[in-house]
């Protein structure tokens, strides 16, 4: 089940907005969960939304709503929800490709400068994809991916789907970087406004001193900028502080290559849930530990 709901301001346009997926939970019930929702107008405009959800009657034997608006941690007001783990990444990194191509690589690490060298040197060469082929050799990527490094993933059904969704409405794009014609790297970028956000990525477990995924990144950063999109979003890296409740220590890796591309990082207000039923939601946190 979903249900779209809507703050409608004072002049009729809508102040905040969210998508609320239900999800069904033995025993104790479910819940209403908003990804990377509401979005709003401003910081005000999330207080009348919490406000809303408050009176509104949940439906399904629902204990809670869930929340993830993608406004800056320090100006998310936490009055009566409780924090969860997060679902989505509670921090991001925006590389703002308005600079030139040279600009671009002088904010770069210089590790990561050198690694794009070393994918050119060894002849790693990029192209973008859409068909079913397309579509099934990347998810064989990322099964791949996932059990090298062992964790899970979005299932394959889900990603097609999601693919198929978006790229029906222009919004959805992959990229292979390939050697010798096999496939060593790909992405799933999402297009969205002025962003391109790499959604998803995969990379194989033969010849990854060829550094692949820098030429992958490099190409959709360079290809963003052309088609006139603001900013290359790597979507999901550490916060910056360790004692932050969304800090993964598996997520070290990742955060330390994306960080190597420049950008700004971005810490968001996390995951949030305002409970309904309190002794049911009480049970349920302790079930879900």
């Amino acid at each position: 089940m979903i249900q779209r709901l809507a703050l409608v301001g004072p002049d009729g346009a809508w102040d905040a907005a969210a998508l609320f997926v239900y999800y069904r939970k033995p025993l104790v019930g479910g819940y209403w969960y908003a990804p990377r929702g509401p979005v709003v107008r401003s910081i005000d405009a999330i207080v009348h939304f919490i406000t809303a959800l408050e009176s509104k009657s949940l439906p399904g034997r629902a204990l809670f709503w869930r929340i993830e608006p993608p406004v800056p941690g320090s100006q998310f007001p936490v009055s009566g929800l409780v924090r969860s783990h997060a679902y989505m990444p509670a921090s991001t990194l925006l590389a703002d490709l308005s600079p030139e191509e040279k600009e671009l690589l002088a904010a770069m690490h210089e590790k990561t400068r050198y690694n794009i060298r070393i994918a050119e040197k060894h002849g790693v060469t990029v192209r973008t994809g859409s068909s079913a082929e397309d579509l099934d050799a990347f998810i064989r990527l990322n099964e791949e991916t996932a059990r090298r490094d062992q964790f899970r993933s979005q299932p394959s059904d889900y990603i097609r789907a999601t693919f198929e969704f978006l790229r029906a409405r222009g919004m959805a794009d992959l990229r292979f970087a390939i050697r010798d014609g096999k496939i060593r790297a790909a992405s799933f970028e999402v297009s969205y406004g002025d962003t391109v956000t790499y959604l998803y990525g995969a990379s194989s477990n033969a010849e990854r001193n060829f550094m692949a995924p820098y030429a992958l990144h490099w190409d959709a950063i360079r290809s963003a900028k052309a088609r006139g999109f603001r900013y290359y979003d790597f979507h999901g890296i550490n916060p910056e502080s360790a004692s932050s409740p969304y800090y993964k220590h598996a997520w070290d890796g990742i955060t330390r290559f994306k960080l190597g591309w420049g950008g700004e990082r971005r810490d968001l207000a996390g995951t949030w849930e305002l409970p309904r039923m309190p002794v049911l939601y009480r049970l349920f946190r302790l079930i879900s530990r």
